[in-house]
């Protein structure tokens, strides 16, 4: 190329706008890029939102699970402590229930008062 052809080239350029269409190929090309990046970035919101929505969600299905846990620990505590008053009972009626309750044979539940004065004497002799 010679010297002439380029400045010619270059007045071409000038003169058919070309150098202005270069510009605008370049505004075009960035124009292009910025909506894409805000369209990717309207997508990536959308996806943020959903995961909020459905963050929310499970949120209000733990905490509805939690609360429902926490009555049925209310209600075995409940249960727990009748039972042990139940079997409190029943051991004390098994105690205080007598061998034989025949009027004439009848024994108490803790034998008769003789073998509780035997018991006694023995433990004062020694």
């Amino acid at each position: 190329m010679t010297p002439e052809l380029i400045i010619q080239l270059i007045s071409a350029l000038f003169g058919t706008g070309g150098l202005v269409a270069l510009f605008l190929i370049i505004e075009k090309k960035a124009a292009a890029q910025l909506a894409n990046t805000e369209k990717v970035n309207e997508q990536w919101q959308l996806v943020v939102a959903q995961k909020e929505r459905d963050f929310l969600a499970l949120n209000q299905k733990y905490e509805a699970a939690t609360e429902k846990i926490e009555k049925l620990y209310d209600i075995n505590a409940e249960l727990r402590t009748q039972l042990d008053a139940a079997n409190t009972h029943f051991a004390v009626s098994q105690l205080m229930r007598c061998y034989v309750t025949k009027c004439v044979k009848r024994v108490p539940p803790f034998g008769s008062t003789e073998k509780v004065k035997e018991i006694l004497d023995k433990k004062e002799e020694p």
